[in-house]
């Protein structure tokens, strides 16, 4: 195929692509920081020795929480009020890369919108998609 019989990507699927890429990004490379950071100076909320013991053991998440942090399990963001701990940080990473998904979707959705790509039906599930992991990030939809 010559260059000019290559078909054009859809502006929305540029959207979700370069953001969920870069936002992924910088989730890593704060990630990185925050284990390079326990490596140099230690500090965790977790201790990891007693984690991954208990994890071989199957013991359940809510007594390995308990063992591992000292206090009962903290549900969502619990990192967001903990960054002074280095597997907060890495946490904070994490999370962050998770979230590209949603600013990504809500881009594409954007980008479908202005660009009045059709069909209409990629809109449609675009929408629901976005939604349920905006719901999903907030913490209003749980598998437990």
């Amino acid at each position: 195929m010559t260059e000019q019989e290559k078909p054009k990507p859809l502006l929305s699927g540029v959207i979700y692509g370069e953001i969920t890429f870069w936002i992924t990004i910088i989730g890593m490379i704060i990630c990185t920081i925050g284990i390079v950071l326990y490596f140099i100076i230690g500090n965790q909320f977790f201790d990891a020795n007693t984690m991954v013991n208990e994890l071989w053991a199957g013991k359940d998440a809510a007594t390995i929480w308990k063992d591992a942090a000292g206090r009962e399990v903290i549900h969502g963001h619990w990192y967001l009020t903990r960054l002074a701990f280095t597997d907060a940080i890495a946490m904070l990473g994490l999370g962050l890369c998770c979230l590209a998904a949603v600013f990504g979707s809500w881009g594409s959705v954007i980008g479908m919108i202005a660009n009045k790509e059709k069909p209409y039906l990629f809109l449609v599930f675009a929408i629901i998609i976005a939604v349920l992991l905006t719901c999903s990030a907030a913490g209003l939809v749980s598998l437990h």
